[in-house]
């Protein structure tokens, strides 16, 4: 099996592309091959900017949602970019690996929203780190990161294989950490944990981050087998 992710712009509402991905879109996916979705939609925006601005970064407007899927072959992603691209929005494709650091059981109904808030983070690789310290700084800020952020939920982490669409942005990390409230996210105290851990995290960032593409921000999430 591999996986896919899809990032769509905003060309339209986050209303609309919601009724459309949990609708048509995901019918015409599965018939067309894919399973186990996580269909992530940019529709928070109001709600943290208010209270913590600082928790969207770089060029999120450009995201409305991200549609991740797996398949039992690439080949199929033709058919996946054709049905999600029916809404008028710009989508580049990406073929990733995951690696879920911190896993979480599901509890709620599959097709309800999941519980909290899920933020979502694109990024490359800077251009001075090689291949082998990048993944290796990654891995060393994935176990810093359970000290970093103390309440978080799960953390499912892709690292970018190739992209599969022309002019897909030159992102390198697709990452989907999950808060179990809007507060757990948006209040400093609670989405920090030692100050010193957060000071670690900034100095350590350089080694496999680029900020230069970096964008960040909080999405609705929800799950389909």
């Amino acid at each position: 099996m591999e996986k896919l992710i899809y990032l769509l712009d905003r060309a339209t509402t986050a209303g609309t592309l919601q009724h459309f991905l949990l609708g048509d879109a995901l019918t015409n996916l599965r018939e067309a091959g894919a399973v186990n979705f996580t269909i992530n939609i940019a529709n928070l925006d109001k709600d943290v900017s208010v209270v913590a601005p600082q928790r969207i970064a770089g060029p999120w407007d450009t995201i409305g949602a991200v549609v991740s899927v797996w398949t039992d072959t690439v080949d199929r992603h033709p058919a996946y970019l054709n049905t999600l691209a029916a809404i008028g929005c710009e989508v580049h494709g990406y073929l990733v690996t995951e690696s879920v650091p911190q896993p979480c059981d599901t509890t709620w109904p599959e097709g309800e929203r999941r519980p909290g808030v899920t933020q979502f983070t694109a990024h490359g690789k800077p251009a001075n780190v090689a291949d082998a310290d990048f993944y290796r700084n990654w891995a060393a800020h994935t176990e810093l990161s359970f000290q970093l952020h103390p309440d978080r939920w799960s953390y499912v982490r892709n690292a970018v294989t190739r992209p599969l669409t022309e002019h897909a942005p030159p992102y390198r990390a697709l990452v989907l950490e999950h808060f179990r409230s809007l507060q757990d996210f948006t209040d400093e105290d609670r989405y920090f944990g030692d100050p010193a851990i957060v000071q670690q995290m900034y100095e350590e960032l350089p080694g496999f981050c680029d900020f230069n593409t970096m964008t960040t921000g909080p999405m609705s999430e929800y799950h389909f087998t």
